[in-house]
């Protein structure tokens, strides 16, 4: 009973990994359409949600009926509530992918404002941290997903460096408002990757020490 528990802990581990890959690769994707004005690309990445969906239900449904037919340990019980909390927060990254990737589609063939330079830079940072966040996972490193946690406040800056920037050159061309009003939406959704991508990290942390470090509180180890 405790082998087969083990084999159908791993294979949703597998699959968790399998879905942050194809996460990280619309996050990317959509990043790049945006940067080039590809059309095509970013209408590729809006596509690819839907598999990303049914992945995340089909992942919930398998650790849902373990959990049901099973009586794991407190270790095993414990990854099974980060694997379901990080099967969500990988799905809601897919969603915020595809968010930018339909900014890169209305946007494609329009010029840039100035402050879409600092854009790049921006999504660099968050997945940056998400792909950290995902290799946190993998190899089980308290270490990392601190690191990782740690990021967050730097997204948080840059976001309000763009904003405030993209708000003086709206108020300084009307023109600029369309864009600009869009340009904030790609930040807003790569700020809400980073906090996803924090979520991810602390999820790490609680899988490994029964730690629940959330908003900045630790609460003591839980069973």
């Amino acid at each position: 009973m405790k082998e087969k528990l083990e084999h159908m802990l791993e294979d949703i581990k597998k699959d968790i990994i399998f879905m942050a890959n194809e996460v990280e690769d619309a996050m990317y994707n959509a990043l790049k359409a945006l940067e080039k004005q590809d059309k095509s690309l970013a209408e590729k990445v809006s596509k690819s949600d839907k598999k990303i969906n049914y992945r995340e239900v089909e992942i919930e449904k398998m650790i849902l009926s373990l959990m049901a037919l099973q009586q794991p340990v407190a270790v095993d019980l414990r990854f099974m509530v980060v694997a379901l909390k990080m099967n969500n927060d990988l799905e809601r990254i897919g969603d915020h992918s595809k968010g930018i990737a339909k900014v890169a589609a209305k946007l494609t063939g329009e010029p840039y404002i100035k402050s879409f330079e600092k854009i790049p830079a921006l999504g660099k940072l968050t997945r940056n941290m998400l792909r950290d966040a995902v290799q946190a996972f993998i190899n089980i490193n308290t270490e990392l997903a601190l690191e990782v946690r740690k990021r967050d406040k730097e997204v948080d800056v840059l976001f309000s460096e763009i904003y405030n920037s993209v708000l003086n050159e709206m108020t300084e061309t009307k023109n600029n408002i369309h864009q600009g009003v869009e340009l904030i939406s790609v930040c807003r959704h790569l700020e809400r990757i980073s906090d996803l991508s924090k979520n991810l990290s602390e999820d790490v942390v609680f899988m490994k020490e029964a730690k629940i470090i959330r908003y900045g509180i630790e609460k003591n180890k839980v069973s």
